[in-house]
């Protein structure tokens, strides 16, 4: 049963990313990329919110919080892509957007993370 819910919340995170990527990228009509560093980003508050209330109160079953945190969120966020298009970005010689992005991506993802947990514990 876990193995089957994290497939399918995988999934539907893997959709939610795709979905939301694409609408970034639409809007912002930017070679630097936004809607993956807003779907990190998001994923890095969200996973700290959900699996920091879910651990602290139990309210759902196991198999439920692994689809939630490794399904959903190991396939909304992408890690593969952050180090895609970081070492695009190197490649055509984009060392300040390069610079800028890793930053917000790892200082503002740690930051959001701690921010969802702290809010989790709240509760």
């Amino acid at each position: 049963m876990q193995l089957l819910l994290v497939a399918i919340f995988g999934a539907v995170g893997t959709l939610a990313r795709y979905g939301l990527q694409g609408l970034v990228h639409l809007r912002a009509g930017s070679a630097f990329p936004y809607g993956t560093l807003l779907v990190n980003l998001t994923g890095c508050f969200f996973l700290g919110l959900i699996g920091q209330f879910t651990m602290n109160r139990m309210v759902l079953p196991a198999d439920w919080r692994m689809a939630i945190t490794v399904g959903f969120f190991g396939g909304y966020t992408t890690f593969s892509s952050f180090g895609w298009e970081t070492a695009k970005m190197l490649e055509d010689g984009e060392w300040l957007g390069a610079t800028a992005y890793v930053g917000a991506s790892v200082l503002a993802g740690l930051l959001l993370s701690v921010a969802g947990i702290r809010l989790a514990n709240k509760f």
